[in-house]
């Protein structure tokens, strides 16, 4: 159902999440992108350099990936999709979660749910914009 409801995107995507493994998602949001769906994604970045993660396959699709440069995880679940859909819930994007996990998952266009989570995103969103990154 997860990827019924990211194929139903029409003009935009934004996930948050800590860990995206799963190469079917992975396959999922590369579509979308290709058929010019706006694609968004923040991520941990801990997590997305690690051997499995579809971010480096989803950065090379052209897909805009930002991540934190804190020391604390960025932890968050969830994707908004088309401004008005909200997906949620303990789930991270893993093959592991997905069929071996109990988690849960929430799906909602109620714009009182959905409006916060985007909020979320947009703020997130612009605290982790490269130009703000330290290296030193």
């Amino acid at each position: 159902r997860l990827l019924r409801h990211l194929l139903a995107a029409r003009r935009s995507l934004d996930i948050c999440l800590f860990a995206f493994s799963n190469p079917q998602l992975g396959r999922a949001v590369r579509l979308l992108h290709r058929r010019g769906v706006r694609v968004r994604i923040v991520t941990d970045a801990q997590y997305m350099g690690l051997r499995g993660s579809q971010i480096g396959i989803l950065r090379q699709d052209g897909i805009q990936v930002r991540h934190d440069q804190e020391s604390g995880y960025m932890h968050h679940k969830f994707a908004v999709v088309d401004g008005r859909m909200l997906i949620t819930g303990s789930l991270n994007w893993t093959t592991q979660a997905i069929q071996n996990n109990r988690e849960n998952v929430l799906v909602t266009e109620d714009a009182e749910y959905v409006k916060p989570f985007l909020e979320e995103f947009e703020r997130i969103w612009e605290e982790y914009n490269p130009i703000n990154y330290k290296f030193f």
